[in-house]
């Protein structure tokens, strides 16, 4: 149960709303987002990346290309953690968040992440192989790309670069709503006490970007890695215990790769894209969620 007395499924449809606004109004971001990171170990600049994206699917291609993966992605991800991040807090401490500690709301934050990491690899892993699809062999179809994935990799295939995802949504998650209510109080003492919707923004804003900075590492190794991959001769690869093991190894020398072959701040390539990508959903979520509520007749929390 929630403030007012009302269950905790009334919360979806707003969250889902506000959700499902910010996929849509932050795709383009993404798409530069993930061409940027997915170049992590070589020296092509955004503008020739995005010729090369031009070159291959066109102008439409900037607001088609890969759109209804990621806006499956983005939308269940986004619901997922809104949503399970007020039950996990209230489950562990027994307080409503906004009682809680910047400790206690990072803690609750990474739990409810891990099945959303799980969940979405699948999704991730077709939402770049169509952002890369070159040659347009999947003609921009989310089943074709898993069809022929689960054909020529098996259904190990479909989680390549599990490691980075989950690391890459924990991270976010965690710093994000750890800090959003300090961020949103900052902001009250630069913007004026009417401008509540322009303190929301502000507040989201800044904890998204602040969530970039330990989210970009593991994005950027992850989208490398998916790439490496998804350009390689497919294979199929059983499933095996050492296999996620592997996967930890495997994400720490990629991550080695990248350092030695661009230095530390390869960690961060795209971080200017993925830092407007991160900080503008916060801060839309910020703002949506908490309107969209009020809408419905929803408590805050």
């Amino acid at each position: 149960r929630i403030m007012g007395g009302q269950g905790v499924m009334q919360t979806l449809p707003p969250i889902t709303a506000g959700a499902l606004t910010t996929a849509t109004l932050m795709y383009p971001v993404d798409l530069v987002r993930a061409l940027k990171m997915s170049s992590a170990g070589g020296n092509s600049s955004v503008g020739a990346l995005l010729r090369q994206f031009h070159a291959a699917h066109g102008m439409k291609g900037f607001v088609t290309q890969g759109v209804g993966a990621e806006m499956l992605r983005a939308t269940y991800m986004r619901v997922s953690k809104f949503f399970l991040f007020p039950i996990m807090h209230r489950a562990m401490y027994g307080l409503e968040p906004s009682q809680g500690s910047a400790l206690t709301k990072a803690a609750a934050a990474a739990v409810c992440s891990l099945p959303e990491g799980l969940t979405i690899a699948p999704i991730e892993t077709a939402k770049i192989g169509l952002q890369l699809d070159k040659n347009n062999v999947y003609k921009n179809s989310m089943a074709n790309f898993t069809r022929t994935t689960l054909q020529t990799r098996g259904w190990t295939g479909l989680f390549i670069g599990y490691f980075g995802v989950a690391y890459r949504q924990t991270s976010w998650t965690a710093a994000y709503f750890a800090t959003l209510n300090d961020f949103q109080k900052a902001s009250q003492t630069v913007i004026p006490d009417s401008w509540v919707n322009v303190q929301r923004l502000a507040g989201g804003m800044a904890a998204g970007i602040f969530g970039s900075v330990f989210n970009t590492p593991g994005d950027v190794i992850r989208s490398t890695i998916q790439k490496r991959v998804l350009a390689a001769e497919p294979k199929v690869v059983p499933f095996t215990m050492a296999m996620p093991a592997r996967a930890v190894g495997e994400f720490f020398a990629e991550g080695g790769r990248i350092v030695a072959s661009k230095g530390v701040t390869g960690l961060w390539t795209g971080f200017p894209f993925k830092a407007l990508h991160l900080g503008g959903s916060g801060a839309l979520l910020a703002l949506l969620i908490p309107v969209f509520k009020t809408a419905m007749g929803v408590a805050k929390e």
